[in-house]
């Protein structure tokens, strides 16, 4: 992971921004905490931070305790970081590395620094290099196509510097080919910045790289991707914008990979609802013993019931599609603040995680980054921490059919019977309620006309009446509430 690379206090500088850009205003302490450094070295950050982007800030203030800062709201999260990342040598010599330039004098030229530095600078970026596959303990640039584009993306969507060399025609030709993309598949979608300025990174790369290396895949990934929804789209479109670029299989199906790691806003629930159903046929469904397993040792772990759940699998599922090939381990994903219990649960989810990889038989070598974790932590806590237990049931006595009709129709429309039954046997006295009912959690709910006045005294029998009818539900539900 790149950031384990970047000099520290950038690193710190850039997660603090992304921090206060959500919160607002942070304790200093819990930062420090959280940032595993001092109560002064935050205070030095926030003041540098202050600096660096004095003209995108609309407001600051420091006290005793807090730090506080308000930014312009044009500004966008990537806008601010991509400053910060500006003051990184280390990322400008790693793009002098791409560019082909690896000689000490340009270091110790551009970057205005000591010949020890410099040695300190590059040992540094052949250490990432030589971690991320594509170097050797030579320095020798290794034949991995794949992980040598994503290291360039990594670094390009945080330093500029590659803009230098870039084909102007051919880098104008991927941004047409991303614009159609988007035009024809991600109608009345919404894209952010950074994530459009990734596919045309990445198009470009498809482009002016294509010739020099091939791609490589395992059968069953190389399969996962064909089999898509988008991918013969994604071809058609890449045949008629750049018809006179041939495009292989393994360059759309590098594209669609890129594709699906970015997160697309809809306007239409119905169509995330459709777009989710399809894909975990295909993500989970297919994969039984990977996948399907996964879910399986989650739901042990934490005694919950996760499967066939949206609120769980669609966030699970992004963050899985963007392990394969360690895609996440490049992408610069924004940094969550997590909450005391959202931090437990990252450690937990990180050993679960650890012992899943380990057990896999993988074609090449999967990592997950902990920014990445921290997003997913963020998404599915409330999915994790609604523990396996017997539905809560409702048992109603009405004086007749169409009031119990009435009763259970109001009732229904507003609970989510995924954790609630309403017992089917029409009961018309509360006598008639049998007694094994004790048995698991309920309540009685009956008509006011037929409770008596013992029977009021029970702490779960509830009164209705169709003349109070929302009155009366609105206290039912608290209660329910109040009990889970």
């Amino acid at each position: 992971m790149i950031e384990n690379f970047i000099e520290k206090d950038i690193v710190r500088q850039v997660k603090l921004t992304e921090y206060l850009y959500e919160l607002k205003t942070l304790s200093v302490k819990d930062v420090a905490k959280r940032l595993n450094v001092t109560f002064n070295t935050v205070k030095r950050d926030f003041a540098k931070i202050n600096i660096i982007l004095e003209d995108y800030i609309d407001y600051h203030e420091t006290s005793s305790t807090t730090i506080e800062i308000s930014f312009y709201t044009a500004i966008s999260r990537y806008d601010l970081i991509k400053e910060l990342y500006k003051e990184s040598r280390f990322l400008r010599v790693c793009s002098w590395y791409l560019m082909g330039d690896t000689s000490y004098l340009t270091i110790v030229e551009e970057e205005f620094v000591s010949v020890a530095k410099a040695f300190k600078i590059k040992k540094a970026v052949e250490a990432y290099f030589r971690d991320a596959n594509i170097m050797d303990v030579d320095g020798n640039i290794i034949d991995n196509e794949l992980a040598y584009r994503f290291v360039m993306l990594s670094i390009w969507m945080r330093c500029d510097m590659l803009d230098q060399v870039i084909d102007k025609q051919l880098f104008k030709r991927a941004g047409i080919f991303v614009d159609q993309v988007l035009h024809r598949l991600a109608n009345n979608y919404e894209i952010n910045k950074r994530e459009y300025q990734f596919l045309v990174f990445s198009a470009y790369l498809s482009l002016v790289r294509k010739d020099k290396s091939v791609l490589k895949y395992s059968e069953n990934e190389f399969s996962y991707l064909k089999e898509s929804i988008i991918f013969n789209q994604i071809r058609d479109i890449a045949s008629l914008v750049l018809s006179d670029s041939t495009i292989s299989d393994q360059e759309v199906a590098y594209f669609v990979s890129i594709y699906r790691s970015i997160d697309l806003n809809t306007d239409n629930y119905l169509i995330v609802n459709m777009n989710y159903r399809k894909r975990r046929d295909l993500f989970i469904e297919s994969r039984p013993d990977t996948v399907k397993k996964l879910i399986k040792l989650l739901e042990d772990n934490f005694d919950v019931s996760l499967s066939n759940n949206i609120l769980f699998e669609k966030p699970f599922m992004n963050f899985l599609s963007t392990m394969w090939y360690n895609i996440q381990t490049y992408n610069v994903e924004r940094h969550y603040y997590l909450s005391d219990s959202q931090l437990e649960l990252f450690y937990k989810l990180k050993e679960i995680l650890t012992q899943w990889i380990d057990e896999l038989d993988s074609y090449y070598e999967i990592r997950f980054n902990d920014t990445a974790l921290e997003k997913l932590c963020s998404e599915i806590e409330s999915s994790l921490v609604k523990k396996r237990k017997d539905k809560f049931a409702i048992i109603i006595v009405a004086e007749d059919e169409l009031s119990h009709v009435i009763y259970r129709e109001n009732i229904t429309r507003w609970l989510n019977m995924d954790y609630h039954v309403i017992d089917n046997t029409m009961y018309y006295s509360v006598e008639d309620v049998p007694i094994y009912a004790e048995e698991w959690p309920h309540i009685i709910v009956c008509e006011r006309a037929l409770v008596t006045r013992n029977e009021e005294q029970s702490l779960n029998l509830f009164a209705i009446s169709k003349s109070t009818l929302f009155e009366d539900i609105k206290n039912i539900f608290l209660y329910i509430y109040n009990w889970q």
